[in-house]
């Protein structure tokens, strides 16, 4: 009788309920691959890669810093984002994308940037992102609503780029106009829409976008050996190969891979073929980093998916020269890059860019897209080779550069990401400002957060042949599946606050592996133990340790970083830093902060030094800037600094310092044992790096001077 009535009551009942979802997606399209499918899609290890990363459906943030992230990332972030994007005085609009469907009156022309289309594809790559972990249907509806929008603004012929919309003469006539980074975002986000909802709605209009690109491009006309300016059509193209198995996709990547360089003397800097494009010498043959930070960051990016496809062991190659100039002379200790504007080393203009080699001044640019670029292509070279300095490079720009351009709260925005700010100077740059904003003239930074925000969970863990490799330390479960068999961990951990790490197993193979914990370049002592026993043969920092046998349900590992503070100094030759000193801890870079409307100009004009002996005390606030630990010591006014100079320094044992500074660009400082100064102090609360501006105006130093 049951089984006869399925059509009946029931059967109304699932009607219902279908009807319902239907009205809540407002999407008739079909749903694509089932749920379970959807993480094998675009993620399986690459050929040439070490290491596979982990899928969307594998891994979720629980609880704790990166945690708290994610969740303000969905109720602040992508809400503040859309509002920006909505927003009439912003530079970027999503009304451009409904003026090229027909769905609103009115001219492209002279509306939002060149590069408009592309920060629209961001934020919606991170909804789905958010949506993958979440299941949150609001982020179905916006999705499933601007996706029909695009599928109507898209040319018959797969060309999508708003600026050029109705003007088939003016396609791809100019590097600058950023065609390509507007469709190499589509790319980008239409692959993690795939992944994360099964469905081919965004797909379909990304690979008639792709075949418009193969035609154009594959022939390799003299002509278009300058595009893209922007380089985000690399990795757009790689993604959608990874997620549709076209190998057209991969071959176009690496056409414009060579292409890069291979005709130089474009020009201006706009049309191509200078180095601020990184379009005068081939990657091949490149010894250093040049030219605009964000395509720079772009192209390696780019670069480094087409090798672990590939196995090209010459793109490897140039990428590790570009990689060591990058980390042992152009990077600032935030794990920032672009220093801003000037000559390239060949005699280029260029802006947004690197520059000469220890030319690191504290006014820097350092764009909140190229940090995240940095980090970016950090997480590939991990994943290609393995090596945990790539995963210390990630971190330091995750915890510093990486995060400062987004307030506490996750609904106000950072363009630059200076080291230092001095109220009583003039910003040089109108992207240079005190306090971070909803709107503004170049609206590109806002998405990429709201996108970073939303997958940095993909970049805890990796899986090798080895086992599971932890790169990242935050709250989190992974199921995954090692060998066909299922894997499941739970870490819990106050990491960056607390150095320990819990990691406990709660499904297992039958036979052994190994969990390949990262032990940071800035780790000095650490331990593990396994159910309390300790474990033998712990690397030194920037190292992972294998911690190899047959495990079963219920082990427990744990992990004990140490976290003293230490005072850190430049390489000589950073002109900036001499005699100037930061303070970190963990992997958190931390600086003076001296609000103006808590008295902060008065400190800030008696003058702020380290002795070299300074003892700084952590302590945890969760009351403060959304639960921080911050640095307490005694610092020195300028009065202090002079008679401690005059009385303690000169009379001591000067510092004999043998280190070698090859390969090196910051390190902690050798201090003396000298006798505390009683006075001339002033007390400070360092505060990280990241949550600076959060109370307002303020004085900020990343690098303090060294009373010595």
């Amino acid at each position: 009788m049951t089984r006869n009535n399925r059509g009946g009551h029931n059967g109304r009942v699932f009607l219902v309920v279908l009807v319902a979802l239907m009205c809540l997606t407002s999407d008739p399209w079909p749903t694509g691959l089932p749920a379970a499918e959807r993480g094998e899609v675009a993620l399986k290890k690459s050929p040439h890669a070490k290491l596979r990363p982990v899928t969307m459906d594998e891994v979720s943030w629980t609880e704790g810093f990166w945690a708290d992230r994610f969740r303000r990332c969905r109720t602040a972030t992508i809400p503040a984002v859309e509002a920006g994007l909505l927003h009439p005085d912003n530079s970027e609009q999503l009304d451009v994308l409904l003026i090229a469907a027909g769905l609103k009156e009115g001219e492209r022309k002279g509306k939002g940037t060149n590069w408009t289309d592309g920060d629209c594809y961001k934020w919606i790559e991170a909804m789905a992102r958010q949506y993958m972990v979440t299941g949150d249907l609001e982020l179905m509806r916006k999705m499933d609503r601007w996706i029909r929008v695009i599928a109507q603004a898209q040319s018959p012929d797969g060309y999508l780029s708003t600026n050029f919309w109705n003007d088939a003469e003016g396609r791809l006539q100019m590097p600058y106009f950023h065609e390509m980074y507007n469709m190499g975002h589509l790319l980008t986000a239409a692959s993690v829409h795939y992944q994360a909802t099964g469905k081919t709605t965004f797909l379909d209009i990304a690979r008639k976008n792709a075949d418009f690109l193969h035609q154009q491009f594959s022939p390799r006309p003299p002509r278009l050996v300058h595009f893209p300016w922007n380089p985000s059509a690399h990795m757009g193209l790689i993604d959608l190969y990874r997620a549709t198995g076209e190998k057209k996709y991969l071959d176009l990547a690496k056409i414009l891979v060579d292409n890069r360089g291979s005709s130089p003397g474009g020009g201006t800097h706009r049309n191509g073929g200078t180095d601020q494009t990184q379009d005068r010498v081939p990657l091949r043959a490149e010894t250093q980093a040049v030219g605009h930070a964000v395509c720079a960051t772009y192209f390696y990016c780019g670069a480094t998916d087409v090798y672990a496809e590939t196995g090209d062991g010459t793109l490897l190659e140039g990428l590790t020269r570009i990689w060591e100039s990058v980390t042992t002379k152009r990077m600032f200790l935030t794990g920032g890059v672009g220093t801003g504007s000037g000559q390239s080393t060949r005699g280029d203009p260029v802006h947004e860019a690197f520059l000469d080699d220890y030319h690191l001044p504290n006014d820097c640019y350092c764009e909140t897209c190229s940090n995240i670029g940095n980090a970016m292509w950090n997480w590939r070279l991990l994943n290609v080779t393995g090596d945990a300095r790539f995963a210390d490079v990630m971190e330091q720009v995750l915890y510093n550069s990486g995060l400062s351009p987004v307030n506490i709260d996750q609904d106000r925005f950072f363009y630059c990401n200076p080291l230092e700010w001095n109220v009583d100077r003039k910003p040089t740059h109108n992207h240079r400002t005190a306090e971070r904003w909803l709107v503004h003239s170049c609206y590109c930074c806002p998405p990429q957060m709201g996108r970073t925000l939303s997958a940095l969970q993909t970049w805890a863990y990796s899986i090798g042949d080895e086992g599971v490799w932890v790169n990242l330390y935050g709250g989190s479960k992974l199921d995954s599946e090692l060998s066909g068999e299922t894997v499941r961990l739970t870490q819990t951990t106050d990491y960056p606050w607390n150095g320990r790490v819990r990691i406990q197993v709660a499904a297992c193979p039958k036979t052994a592996f190994s969990l390949m914990l990262r032990i940071p370049g800035w780790s000095d002592g650490a331990t593990v133990t396994i159910n309390n026993k300790p474990h033998p043969d712990v690397p030194d920092g920037g190292a992972y340790a294998d911690v190899n046998r047959v495990w079963k349900p219920g082990d427990v590992v744990e992990l004990d970083l140490p976290m003293p503070v230490r005072l850190m100094e430049s390489h000589p030759n950073v002109v900036a830093n001499r005699n100037r000193v930061a303070a970190m801890r963990g992997p958190v870079v931390y600086c003076v902060e001296l609000p103006l409307n808590e008295g902060g100009q008065k400190t800030w004009r008696d003058g702020v030094y380290f002795p070299e002996n300074i003892e700084f005390t952590p302590r945890i606030d969760e009351n403060l800037l959304g639960g921080v630990a911050v640095l307490e010591a005694n610092a020195l006014t300028t009065a202090g600094k002079e008679r401690f100079v005059r009385d303690v320094v000169a009379t001591s044992e000067p510092i004999h310092d043998d280190r070698e500074w090859k390969g090196v660009l910051y390190r902690p400082l050798l201090g003396r044992k000298l006798s505390r100064p009683e006075k001339g102090t002033v007390p400070v609360a360092l505060i990280p790096y990241y949550a600076w501006a959060n109370r307002g105006v303020a004085y900020m130093q990343v690098w303090t001077p060294l009373a010595r």
